[in-house]
């Protein structure tokens, strides 16, 4: 496999490099060092035609402004934090507030919005990689202690592409990283994300209040939340009779909950590392017309649903559609929203003993 080069540039003319990692089996992943993030995932058909299946635009400004967050990796912490605040211990720390009164990954200064510098670039016959760091400094947006992370992107040419954070601190903080990829497999943005099928992994679902976080978590059986098997995301949604999923939906424009995913899923297991948690089944997506799956496993205990009731409006994206609300939908694996404040059991810091560790993978097909 071979990394290629290109240049995305904006208005005022300053150019970022983007880094092509592409297959024998003609999918490509697109990525670049602002936000650390996947500025596209491709795949070709029969013809050799190239066919985006990730949200991603041809320009810098939505990148610069993290708008969306559309591919960006989220941290220090994906999701809220619940009035902005922070236990580390018997401390409360007060974060930044960028989300009303609560903090949405990882306030103003977050990894998404940050230049990481490309550590290494590596290629061979059946992979290829790309390493990114960042360091943030003890204080930056409330968080305690000075940070330095890494993404690392590795795409098999099996279409197999692993995502591996970690990150050290010098004392103890809380990190949750995760990305914000968007997908739609149908590979044409004017076709609504909400038309792919998906099943999740989980028998519980949270529940949100007007705030977009976490006040409950309730089994998913029988409800509009319910995608142990596969179900199409718009038949889902106009199904809502109770009065509690009704509101759900209009809360978050359609889905925007954190599903708690099953333990006993057990996946394919990794080829290039061994983990210290075991990867389990999160979903799969599908496009019924194409055919086109996606497959996702992490060792992630939750994964948020987002099906992008707030995207924007009239952005031009790759292969020339415009964007409107619910064109492609998030899947990001990453803690429970808020579990510092929801399940104080199940909040876990990272300290100098204890690094962060996350895996998600994907595979396409």
């Amino acid at each position: 496999m071979k990394i290629k080069t290109r240049e995305l540039w904006n208005q005022a003319g300053t150019s970022y490099t983007v880094y092509d990692m592409t297959t024998s089996l003609g999918m490509t992943v697109s990525v670049m060092a602002l936000g650390a993030a996947i500025q596209k995932v491709a795949v070709r058909d029969e013809s050799g035609r190239e066919h985006p299946v990730a949200l991603g635009f041809e320009n810098m400004e939505p990148y610069e402004s993290c708008i969306c967050y559309a591919g960006a990796t989220l941290g220090p912490n994906a999701g809220r934090i619940g009035e902005a605040l922070l236990p580390v211990g018997p401390q409360i720390y007060e974060l930044s507030k960028n989300d009303g009164k609560n903090q949405l990954h990882g306030g103003v200064n977050s990894l998404s919005s940050r230049l990481w510098q490309v550590t290494s670039v590596a290629s061979c016959l059946e992979s290829a990689s790309i390493l990114l760091s960042a360091v943030q400094p003890d204080g930056l947006d409330g968080y305690p202690g000075n940070r330095v992370y890494q993404v690392k992107y590795t795409l098999e040419d099996t279409n197999w592409l692993t995502i591996d954070y970690t990150a050290v601190t010098d004392i103890p903080t809380y990190i949750n990283m995760s990305n914000h990829t968007y997908w739609n497999l149908s590979g044409d943005f004017s076709v609504s994300g909400l038309e792919q099928e998906i099943q999740i992994y989980a028998n519980n679902v949270c529940i949100n209040n007007k705030d977009h976080l976490p006040s409950d978590i309730i089994p998913t059986a029988d409800t509009v939340f319910d995608f142990r098997s596969s179900r199409q995301l718009l038949s889902r949604i106009r199904s809502a009779k109770t009065p509690v999923c009704k509101e759900q939906l209009s809360i978050g424009r359609g889905y925007n909950n954190a599903y708690i995913l099953n333990r006993n899923q057990t996946y394919r297991p990794l080829r290039f590392a061994k983990r210290p948690g075991e990867l389990k089944k999160a979903c799969i997506l599908r496009d019924k017309k194409t055919g086109r799956t996606l497959e996702m496993m992490t060792d992630a205990p939750a994964l948020i649903l987002y099906s992008g009731g707030f995207l924007p409006y009239g952005m031009a994206l790759c292969g020339g559609a415009s964007s409107f609300a619910s064109c492609a939908i998030a899947l990001e694996a990453q803690d429970i929203p808020d579990v510092m404040h929801l399940l104080p059991d199940n909040y876990r810091l990272t300290t100098p003993e204890q690094p962060f560790c996350r895996t998600i993978r994907y595979h396409i097909s």
